[in-house]
């Protein structure tokens, strides 16, 4: 397995146990619904990157999101966000403060967000019990 794969799947494991049981599917899911529509705009990797640090920036405790996600769901985001990823605003420029996440490429963080939004669905899908077996 190589560096890159390994550091995607620490920080996937580390952002699963942050965030634990918390309902954060659709919220990555949104965060990755922005990000493929950031993605296809024509700017470098470095201004998509901005952008989309911004977007999630302006995201914690907005409004917008009310009609969105429940309460819960909002609220496993802007931790997520807020205060796992320690996404901060510096003289302009958006940054994550956390070491793990800090100097990920944006396809390293696109895949982190990926890999992270199916294992939580396993693990919800893992947790719902079937009506056959009661």
């Amino acid at each position: 397995m190589g560096i890159e794969n390994q550091k995607i799947l620490h920080c996937v494991e580390i952002a699963l146990d942050y965030v634990g049981g918390y309902p954060l599917e659709r919220g990555l899911e949104m965060i990755i619904d922005i990000f493929d529509e950031i993605r296809g705009l024509a700017m470098d990797k470095g201004k998509v990157k901005q952008k989309l640090l911004k977007i999630l920036y302006n995201l914690v405790d907005s409004d917008s999101l009310d009609s969105i996600l429940e309460k819960e769901e909002r609220k496993a985001l802007n931790r997520f966000i807020k205060d796992f990823l320690k996404l901060c605003c510096d003289s302009g420029k958006y940054c994550f403060l956390n070491e793990e996440y800090k100097d990920l490429t944006l396809d390293e963080f696109y895949n982190v967000l990926i890999q992270l939004k199916f294992k939580k669905e396993v693990e919800s899908f893992k947790d719902k019990k079937l009506p056959i077996n009661g």
